[in-house]
């Protein structure tokens, strides 16, 4: 499969294989939508339940943009194998998401420079460390360790590739910095995170009514106590509804109406009236509505369980794995709140206040927010985002994966 290079774009063109074979559908979409701008001839490896997803244009609809589909029944062994040529012609090989096919991806020619995107720092470089809750999990760690580790070699596999990877990024400064200060990979290897999860949205201002004085706050992702402190919240907004100047309308923008999302929607509902009002689906949440919803919010709240997991191993939102919370940010132009516990460096805290995992302290922030309008007086931060701006995304990528070419042909 041929792709003709468009000779509007300056510059040598920088061939690029992205491989993703697991499940990350909406960062393939951010790829393509932002590095298209620059001089890539992209070419994408994936499986089609994954394309699906993507919503992509085929390789006939872009000449700059090539696509190969894993064929119904083929192993991965062999699907790979066939693509050597490919990987062979690629002048940077860029692995968004490796979580399985260890044995597979070490049998790829990367003769190419290569990349690998990390999700999950402690699961990929700190595992004997970061075990989630090894008492109480034991016996499942111990049948993970039999079975993917001493039998699998998944370690070894994992080791053996990595050794071979010519370069790692991680999705944000943070990360970036907490991995190299633990000394987990060599710094020479770690590149800046110049291409985020996410990039800057269109500015699609809400002119809000006059007859309209209600504040809108969202909290995106799953309604479940596993990943946000929904119990954190309800008490914050107990103590704070009263003296708030503004009525608040508290959103949810995703599926409420399964069983775990229950107890909650049932507790917010009794803090309804003049001055709170909840909106919630009790279905999957269309790409549609959430547009149409998130149009009208005037700031997120984010109350992160900053301690998660990771199949079988412990990790930190903030020091070892991203929230989707930047991306919200960005890609809608909305400031938040959010826990202390996560971090966040560079141009985005500029929309960002941070408020203590007390009900008191969420209350305190809440309360400013509304009365004071804090999140009108930070939309202006978004105009010094710049790096953040898709063509500038796909600026700084394509000048760094010149650097990288010719240091490895040097």
């Amino acid at each position: 499969m041929n792709c003709l290079i468009d000779r509007r774009f300056e510059g040598a063109p920088v061939h690029l294989v992205i491989i993703e074979l697991h499940y990350h559908a909406e960062l393939i979409k951010t790829l393509y939508q932002t590095l298209t701008r620059a001089n890539f001839k992209i070419i994408l490896i994936t499986l089609p339940g994954i394309f699906e997803k993507t919503a992509l244009p085929s390789s006939q609809d872009d000449e700059r943009f090539c696509v190969y589909l894993k064929p119904h029944g083929e192993s991965i062994a062999d699907f790979l194998g066939g693509l050597s040529s490919v990987f062979r012609s690629a002048d940077v090989i860029y692995l968004n998401t490796i979580r399985h096919y260890w044995r597979e991806l070490n049998e790829i020619p990367l003769e190419a420079t290569s990349i690998v995107r990390i999700h999950n720092a402690h699961c990929d470089f700190a595992k004997l460390s970061h075990f989630h809750r090894p008492l109480i999990n034991s016996v499942s760690i111990l049948s993970h360790l039999i079975r993917k580790v001493f039998i699998g070699r998944e370690w070894k596999l994992k080791e053996s590739l990595f050794k071979k990877i010519d370069y790692f990024m991680f999705p944000n400064q943070t990360i970036t910095d907490y991995v190299v200060g633990n000394e987990w990979v060599d710094p020479e290897k770690v590149l800046p995170p110049i291409l985020p999860f996410g990039f800057l949205g269109e500015n699609k201002s809400f002119s809000r009514k006059a007859n309209n004085p209600v504040v809108t706050i969202a909290i995106t992702g799953k309604v479940t106590n596993s990943k946000k402190d929904f119990n954190l919240l309800y008490e914050a907004l107990k103590k704070c509804i009263v003296g708030l100047e503004f009525p608040i309308k508290l959103v949810l923008l995703g599926n409420a109406g399964q069983k775990h999302a229950r107890p909650i929607i049932k507790k917010y509902k009794k803090l309804e009236g003049e001055k709170f009002s909840l909106d919630y689906s009790e279905c999957y949440v269309s790409a549609d509505v959430f547009d149409e919803k998130i149009m009208s919010v005037d700031f997120f709240i984010a109350p992160i369980q900053v301690n998660t997991h990771f199949r079988k191993h412990r990790e930190v939102y903030g020091k070892s794995k991203m929230s989707g919370i930047e991306n919200d940010i960005l890609i809608h132009r909305k400031p938040s709140l959010v826990v202390s516990g996560y971090g966040i460096k560079g141009s985005i805290e500029g929309v960002v206040e941070y408020f203590d995992p007390t009900p008191d302290s969420l209350a305190e922030k809440i309360t400013e927010w509304v009365n004071e309008r804090r999140f009108d007086i930070l939309m202006s931060n978004f105009s010094e985002m710049r790096n953040y701006d898709q063509q500038v995304i796909a600026d700084n990528f394509y000048n760094l994966c010149q650097e990288l070419i010719l240091r490895k042909n040097s």
